[in-house]
């Protein structure tokens, strides 16, 4: 049981508290609000007056998590949803319904580490070059979301596919559960919005700043910056405008969208790249984005697609062959109920069909 100075920060933003005004109230000064944030626990009086302040119970600033072995960073959100409370709780029930799934399972073994010391531009795209190494991609391919799933398989990265409930307004999110490192995503995201999360948050997951649990923008901006040069390599994006330059704007927004239906990513994605190229560029493509979403699905569709047991787990195998391979060296002595839970099958599949396939699919190899 250990001091959570995130929730500090997040309880004060849902009180209208700016960390000035809760300082200024405690006190204290603003460096000594943010060392608690970080990690330092407030001494006795102090906390006794914060725990007032709130209105909160002190045992809320520290949580019992399953022997620390479970951790979920607050990292990327949906669009401009706030980080909550509500989200916050709900991302990490999520992943302690998968505690004794990983507790059991196999060390995954040797595992990259990529870490920096500058967050600036040049360590971004070195940064980027080295991940886009692991997907073997060529020097001019944009990243799709089957080539993300790769990617993060060949960086043992375990992917869960879930439901998300709505307080957890996010694409997906990184948790570390034992020495297992997962990224959630949720079933209804459509696969041209869930590259760039998913880029993201195996970011967060191969630098592993240790046990990290409080939101940093100079970090978020950094993984921001690359995820976007992972996906849209700089060969790429001179192509692109090269290209459109010069053209009227329906050209330019014409070959946008080609672009981006044969290779697999949003307009608006490339459109902020090319902004980063050349400043002055600049194009609504809200509208014709929105249009080429509705030609591709979302990952829970492709999952389900033909609505059959037989179909989902050969789905599942190739879209998160690591989750696949756990999952059935525990599936003979796990209940119904608990492998419908892990794989968020809800009423989806029958999930008495689904576990009957998966074992007859284990025992042939096929």
């Amino acid at each position: 049981m250990g001091w959570d100075g995130a929730r500090l920060k997040i309880l004060a933003q849902e009180r209208g508290y700016t960390l000035i005004k809760l300082a200024n109230l405690l006190d204290v000064s603003r460096q000594t609000v943010n060392d608690w944030i970080k990690g330092q626990v407030p001494k006795g009086s102090h906390l006794i007056k914060l725990s007032t302040t709130l209105d909160i119970n002190p045992g809320y600033f520290f949580p019992n998590e399953v022997s620390g072995e479970i951790s979920v960073p607050l990292h990327r959100k949906r669009g401009v949803a706030r980080i909550t409370l509500a989200m916050e709780q709900d991302s990490k029930q999520m992943a302690r319904e998968y505690t004794n799934l990983f507790k059991f399972a196999p060390p995954p073994g040797l595992i990259p580490i990529l870490r920096i010391i500058n967050k600036d531009k040049k360590n971004a795209a070195e940064m980027a070059g080295q991940i886009r190494s692991f997907a073997k991609l060529d020097a001019e391919k944009p990243m799709d979301y089957k080539y993300c799933f790769e990617l993060l398989a060949n960086l043992k990265i375990i992917i869960i596919f879930r439901n998300f409930p709505e307080t957890v307004k996010g694409y997906a999110f990184y948790s570390k559960i034992y020495h297992q490192r997962v990224v959630f995503v949720d079933n209804n995201t459509n696969v041209l919005d869930l590259i760039f999360p998913l880029l993201h948050e195996t970011i967060h997951s191969i630098r592993d700043e240790g046990n990290v649990i409080f939101y940093d923008q100079e970090e978020e901006s950094f993984c921001d910056s690359v995820a976007s040069d992972v996906q849209f390599p700089i060969k790429y994006v001179e192509l692109v405008y090269e290209t459109i330059k010069g053209r009227p704007k329906s050209h330019q927004i014409n070959h946008l969208k080609r672009f981006s239906a044969e290779n697999g990513h949003s307009i608006f994605g490339i459109t902020q790249q090319l902004k980063k190229l050349d400043p002055s560029f600049d194009l609504n493509v809200g509208g014709p984005n929105a249009n080429l979403k509705k030609e591709f699905r979302s990952i829970g569709d492709i999952l389900f697609a033909e609505q059959n047991a037989k179909c989902y787990i050969q789905n599942l195998k190739s879209l998160t062959p690591l989750f696949f391979g756990i999952v059935s060296n525990q599936i003979e002595n796990a209940t119904t109920r608990k492998v419908a839970e892990w794989l968020s099958l809800e009423s989806s599949i029958d999930a008495g069909e689904v576990i009957n396939e998966w074992k007859r699919s284990v025992s042939c190899n096929c």
